[in-house]
Order: C-alpha cells, then structure tokens, then sequence
C-alpha cells in the first residue's frame, strides 16, 4: 500500500476515491481493500483517515482484473498474469497490448453469445409453429472452442 500525508497532494495523484471505485466497479470497498492487502491492487495513495486513493493506471489494472476474474480465473492465475512485480511503473504498453487481445476475445463472444440468442429464437419460433428443429440452428454458438478447421474434419 502506496502512503502519502499530504492529502491534496493524494487527491492530485489519485483523484479517484475507494467508494467510488467499488461503486463504478460493481464491488465492495472490502474488496478493494482485499485486493490491496494482497498486492493485487495497490492503492495509489491513502488519504486522511486511511480513505484508499487510485489514479487511471489502477483503475486500468482493476479493469484487466474484472476481465480476468470474469474469464474464470482464481486471484493467484489473475496475479500470475498480471505480473509478479505488481507496483511496477512504465507497463502502459503492455496493459494496452493486454486488452487489446482480451477486446478480440470480448468481440469474439458478443459474436457466439449473438449466435446462441438467434439459435434460441428460432427454437421458440419453430417450436410455437410446431415445426421440425436442425441440430446446425438449435446450436449455432454453443461450441465457444469449436474452429472452422475442426468442423472441416
């Protein structure tokens, strides 16, 4: 945990606050402070009254540990992944390279989940009109590892 005496200056380092954070996020504070215990996300400065502060490179790094946790990953893969040294400066590129490749994967199941929801609608569509389902419609998006290559198999 980052500590700084100068409130103002905490404030001009990191001008998001705990509370908001957790709010925006969709966590508890405990959590936030959780993260923090366990170094996953340092606070970028604590304020008056020991409020955890944290500027747009942590809110950056929080985000990458959502998509991550969001994935499935256990906290010890997510720290794993994001690197042991984790107060390390000058990482910019690599947090930008990082979710990059993870807005490919996001884009590519908005795309399966696209399919799943149009493969259900023409189940209830064919069921209300009592017509015969296809195995090729009933599951089109279901297969998140199936390829183009495996289906030419």
């Amino acid at each position: 945990m980052s500590a700084s005496t100068d409130t103002g200056d905490a404030a001009a380092k990191a001008p998001h606050g705990i509370a908001d954070v957790a709010r925006s996020a969709g966590l508890s504070s405990r959590t936030l402070r959780h993260y923090d215990a366990i170094g996953l996300l340092p606070a970028t400065a604590v304020g008056d009254g020991g409020l955890r502060r944290y500027d747009d490179r942590a809110l950056v790094r929080l985000q990458r540990i959502l998509l991550l946790r969001g994935s499935g990953l256990g906290l010890t893969e997510i720290a794993r992944r994001l690197g042991t040294d984790l107060g390390a400066d000058g990482d910019t590129d690599d947090d930008a390279a990082a979710l990059a490749d993870h807005l490919v994967w996001l884009e590519r199941e908005r795309d399966r989940l696209a399919r799943q929801l149009a493969a259900v609608r023409t189940t209830v569509a064919r069921l209300e009109r009592g017509d015969r389902l296809t195995a090729a419609e009933a599951f089109d998006g279901f297969a998140p590892t199936r390829s183009p290559a495996a289906d030419a198999g």
